[in-house]
């Protein structure tokens, strides 16, 4: 449990009538530090009714709230039942430290009056980019070029029925038609010269009949691969020679039977990876124009892909909640299975990370909820990964990126928030509620603690996170004190171990008095 959580200590200790209106009741909050110090606050029921519902924009699970009733409380035993659901209610708020760090909890318990010492320093918005055609899919940002390639598809189902029905090629057409009505959208956007940092324009958008799902940019070669509902990959030069303004067709292949969900570029052989609902992992040839490699890993639908490039490795998720890890061997002969591992709630897996720094594997749940931790080692020992840890995040979890300085995972949720999770601690501390809908891509930017979010609103957004999210100094300390106080409750329980034994042991010595 995160120290912040153990730090304070809240009951809801009576009631009282109010002295002002007497159909007013009161109910008494005592807030205590461990160093003793305490204050008091009086509450009426409506405000915990409104920090529930606060909560509940942010986060999910809270613990029940006694329920409103028709009629004003008057019988002392209903008051005192509603207490006794308050008390049980603050009190476990204060065990999740994600709550605990919230902007609602802190202004209910003022802590800013009297435990500033227990305020975190909370992420800040930078900047955001709007007037994007459709909702966003998927983005990448090339900060060394001051450019952005976003996905955008339209989300409203009716619509996106119309426009295929429209975009349709008929049995007697020769060709297909041209894009009547856009499903998808690849769009191109360059900063400014403007001073502001996050101030980009469009520069150019390419349409598509169907929707547009992930993209992969590769600056080498200024090679950009987008992956199709439809299942098709859509090849793109984008030269950086001209300042991206333009961008050249190389290829449109029809390479799966269903929705495209993750692609790579591999530019040493110029080959493209992609793994596809329809639950086949291709390898692509494109100049040559043939398939290097067809492989089903699983009976599964896969879910996502990440590579390790320096490594040679591909990593693939699956709807049955395996990860499948791959070794890329030469131009002419396929990747090669090192192995499947399962996860432990063999749920589907959305969200997938690799962090080439310690070789640990991140991946993102959607029915249960669970973040895994793989462990896949060094070069040439990848038969030997294995899950090392599981966390209960939220359902519907879509997106995870890792920090290996700070040693948190960012986890994008169905929700629109963003949790922070502290590896260290293994708990969430911190919510961020970043949009409206579901997050939909998240990139983490190491050298300067930001996360850039992307949600099916149509909006891109730009997060500082605190280098320090409270002191070190109080923190250590407050370890410390935890740590003592943890070592006299255990020797507590031994010694009352030790006398409930030696109180045995008179028991059976009297038993068996008449014995002797």
């Amino acid at each position: 449990m995160d120290q912040s959580a153990v730090a304070l200590k809240a009951e809801v200790k009576e009631y009282q009538i109010s002295k002002i209106d007497t159909n007013v009741i009161l109910f008494i909050l005592l807030v205590s530090k461990r160093d003793g110090q305490q204050w008091t606050l009086e509450k009426r029921y409506s405000e915990f009714d409104d920090l529930n519902n606060n909560l509940k924009k942010v986060f999910t699970t809270l613990p029940p709230l006694p329920g409103k009733t028709l009629f004003k409380l008057k019988e002392h035993v209903d008051i005192e039942k509603r207490r006794v659901g308050l008390d049980y209610y603050i009190k476990e708020l204060l065990k999740r430290p994600d709550v605990f760090n919230s902007e609602s909890m802190k202004q209910f318990l003022q802590l800013e009056k009297h435990a500033q010492e227990q305020v975190v320093n909370p992420p800040k918005m930078l900047g955001e980019i709007t007037g994007f055609i459709h909702g966003l899919r998927d983005f990448y940002i090339e900060r060394s070029q001051n450019v952005i390639f976003v996905l955008s598809s339209d989300m409203n189902v009716a619509s996106r029925v119309d426009a295929y029905l429209t975009n349709m090629k008929m049995p007697w057409e020769k060709e297909a038609p041209p894009t009547l009505l856009a499903v998808g959208c690849l769009e191109c956007w360059v900063k400014t010269n403007d001073e502001n940092e996050f101030k980009y324009e469009r520069m150019w958008n390419k349409t598509y009949p169907s929707q547009a799902i992930c993209l992969y940019w590769d600056a080498v070669t200024s090679t950009l691969i987008v992956g199709l509902d439809e299942g098709k990959l859509n090849l793109l030069k984008v030269p950086q020679e001209s300042q991206f303004i333009r961008y050249d067709e190389q290829a449109d292949i029809k390479a799966h039977q269903g929705r495209v969900m993750g692609v790579f570029y591999d530019s040493i052989n110029s080959h493209i990876h992609s793994v596809s609902e329809d639950k086949k992992y291709k390898v692509l040839d494109f100049q040559r124009q043939i398939t290097v490699a067809e492989l089903q890993p699983s009976q599964h639908g896969l879910t996502g892909l990440a590579a390790d490039k320096d490594n040679r490795r591909i990593f693939i998720s699956d709807k049955g909640g395996y990860i499948h890890v791959f070794e890329i061997t030469s131009a002419t002969m396929g990747p090669s299975l090192a192995v499947s591992v399962a996860s432990q709630t063999l749920s589907p897996i959305r969200g997938i990370f690799f962090d080439p720094v310690k070789n640990y594997l991140f991946t993102a749940g959607f029915d249960q909820g669970e973040i895994g931790i793989f462990e896949v080692g060094k070069s040439g020992r990848e038969k030997f990964t294995k899950q090392t840890a599981s966390l209960k995040g939220k359902l519907q979890m879509r997106e995870i990126v890792w920090s290996p300085s700070r040693g948190e995972c960012m986890v994008g949720n169905k929700d629109g928030t963003v949790t922070v999770w502290s590896g260290k601690k293994a708990a969430p501390i911190f919510v961020i509620k970043a949009h409206n809908t579901d997050i939909t891509k998240l990139q983490w930017y190491e050298d300067k603690h930001m996360l850039v979010t992307s949600g099916k609103e149509k909006s891109l957004k730009f997060w500082q996170l605190p280098k320090e999210w409270r002191d070190k100094k109080i923190e250590q300390q407050e370890e410390q004190e935890y740590e003592q106080m943890k070592k006299q409750e255990n020797i507590k329980i031994s010694q009352e171990s030790t006398k409930k034994k030696e109180f045995d042991s008179d028991e059976d010595d009297l038993k068996g008095w008449h014995k002797m």
